[in-house]
């Protein structure tokens, strides 16, 4: 067994959102997984998923958009899917965490 304690370090160009990869595997295509905290009032800019891309809220609440660029509220349990190369794009209201899984291709 190994115990992990994750260093969530700032993403650039997304102030107040720090981030840390838990994973990235390749095996029969690709995943990754990573770790944020966003603060209150802090985004993570729109840009397109590279890969198809699963959103889940662990704690705070916040809102999330795709294509369409409509904000959605999200909290605690919420699950998100992007597609790859879809648009989106989310916002803290309060501190928030989130797991993000890129898999495919």
């Amino acid at each position: 067994m190994q115990i992990v304690t994750w260093d969530l370090a700032p993403l650039d160009g997304a102030p107040g959102v720090r981030m840390a990869e838990v994973l990235d595997a390749v095996g029969i295509g690709r995943a990754r997984v990573h770790l944020a905290d966003l603060d209150a009032g802090s985004c993570l800019p729109r840009h397109p998923a590279g890969l198809d891309q699963t959103f889940v809220v662990l704690t705070g609440s916040g809102r999330v958009a795709g294509e369409d660029d409509v904000p959605v509220p999200v909290g605690p349990g919420d699950v998100v899917r992007w597609r790859v190369g879809e648009q989106h794009t989310s916002w803290a209201d309060g501190p928030m965490r989130v797991l993000i899984v890129q898999h495919g291709g």
